[in-house]
C-alpha cells in the first residue's frame, strides 16, 4: 500500500536560508578588526635608520609608550616627526607619567647618532620621571 505524501503546515516549497545577515555581519567584523590592528601599531618616521641587535626582544604592550626619534645630526622629534627640544620632552614626560604611572620611553634612534644625543634624551625623559627606556631595533636573523 502507498502512502500519500503529507502536506507542509507551511507550504509546499522548502524553506531558505537567507545568508545577507550573516555576509553583513562577516563584514562588519572584518571592518572593526581592520580597524583595531591599524590602532595598535605605532607611526614610524622612515628617515630614521633602526640599528640591528642580535639579542633584541619584541615589547608585547604598546600601551602609555612615548614615541621620540633621535635623528642623525642628533635632532629629536615626536612620532609625526615634529621636531621638539629636550626641555618639551621632559614636559611631555612630566604630564604622561602624571596621567599613567606606567608611562615608558620609546626610543627609534638613527644607527649612525652620537650616543651622546641618546644619553641626553634618556636624562631628559628621566627628569620628567619616566626612567623604563624601550630601544627600537631590527633583530638580526
Amino acid at each position: 500500500m502507498a502512502r500519500k505524501a503529507r502536506k507542509s503546515v507551511i507550504g509546499t516549497a522548502d524553506p531558505k536560508l537567507d545568508m545577507s545577515p550573516m555576509i553583513d555581519l562577516v563584514f562588519l567584523l572584518l571592518i572593526f578588526f581592520m580597524i583595531a590592528s591599524t590602532m595598535i601599531t605605532f607611526k614610524k618616521d622612515p628617515k630614521i635608520v633602526i640599528p640591528i641587535a642580535s639579542a633584541s626582544i619584541k615589547a608585547k604592550l604598546v600601551l602609555h609608550r612615548v614615541i621620540v626619534n633621535v635623528y642623525e645630526d642628533g635632532s629629536i622629534g615626536d612620532v609625526n616627526s615634529n621636531p621638539m627640544t629636550l626641555d618639551e620632552l621632559e614636559q611631555r614626560m612630566s604630564q604622561m607619567k602624571g596621567k599613567h604611572a606606567d608611562t615608558k620611553l620609546h626610543l627609534r634612534s638613527d644607527q649612525r647618532v652620537p650616543h651622546k644625543a641618546v644619553k641626553e634624551v634618556i636624562a631628559a625623559s628621566a627628569r620628567g620621571g619616566v626612567s623604563e627606556v624601550i630601544f627600537s631595533t631590527y633583530v638580526r636573523p
